[in-house]
């Protein structure tokens, strides 16, 4: 999951100071220079990096039209719990990172969600190995598995 906030990092040179943040892990993860959330799609957690992406250029374009003299980046990264500023990107980079880290996610065998930290599988008679998303997407697997005859 991915977490969206604004930043104003402490200690870095005053152009890479503003920063929509994406952190891997969600909020536990985000630096501790978050700024109020101000914006709608802002302080929210994400499953898909592509939908995180999505919303921090939005938010970052808000920022901007609010306070024209502000630089303001987008970067995405991981702490470790720890502060940790991220560097910013091009959007171009960006979207490949988060074309890139979709495609690697596992996926529900039954709808192709992204699994996230509770996933479902199916009893040791039916399973194919594949893991859902839920509990209604592993019902439906079952289902597909019983044949009338």
């Amino acid at each position: 999951m991915w977490f969206v906030s604004r930043q104003s990092y402490w200690g870095v040179d005053e152009k890479d100071q503003n920063v929509v943040e994406i952190a891997y892990g969600g909020i536990d993860y985000a630096n501790p220079d978050m700024l109020k959330s101000r914006y709608c799609q802002e302080g929210m957690v994400y499953d898909d990096p592509r939908e995180a992406l999505e919303a921090a250029i939005e938010i970052a374009r808000q920022w901007k039209q609010d306070f024209p003299k502000l630089k303001i980046g987008i970067a995405q990264g991981y702490t470790g719990g720890n502060t940790l500023p991220f560097e910013k990107s091009s959007i171009k980079d960006l979207r490949k990172w988060a074309k890139d880290t979709w495609e690697a996610l596992p996926k529900c065998g039954t709808c192709g969600k992204a699994l996230g930290e509770k996933n479902w599988k199916l009893n040791d008679d039916l399973d194919m190995g594949d893991e859902y998303c839920s509990e209604h997407c592993a019902e439906k697997a079952a289902e597909s598995w019983l044949v009338e005859v």
